[in-house]
């Protein structure tokens, strides 16, 4: 089964591809809102939280373009 191409909603961002299985965060080690799939679309709205070396991004993945949250930086390819 092939993915679909890297999509999101129109809300501003750029648009990033998933480089693995990822869980969508409510916060930085926050409880998890829901899993995106690697190689799908991450729409990055521009907003970081990083410690150190521990970066986050917030935005929403093509799959649930209605859920924004927080993802690993590492784990796309913004």
């Amino acid at each position: 089964m092939a993915a679909a191409p890297a999509s999101a909603s129109d809300a501003w961002g750029i648009v990033c591809n998933l480089r693995e299985n990822t869980w969508l965060r409510a916060a930085p080690h926050s409880h998890v809102l829901l899993t995106l799939t690697a190689g799908r679309g991450f729409r990055w709205h521009g907003q970081v939280w990083a410690v150190d070396d521990d970066v986050w991004i917030y935005g929403h993945g093509a799959e649930h373009p209605s859920v924004d949250g927080w993802v690993p930086a590492g784990n796309t390819t913004c």
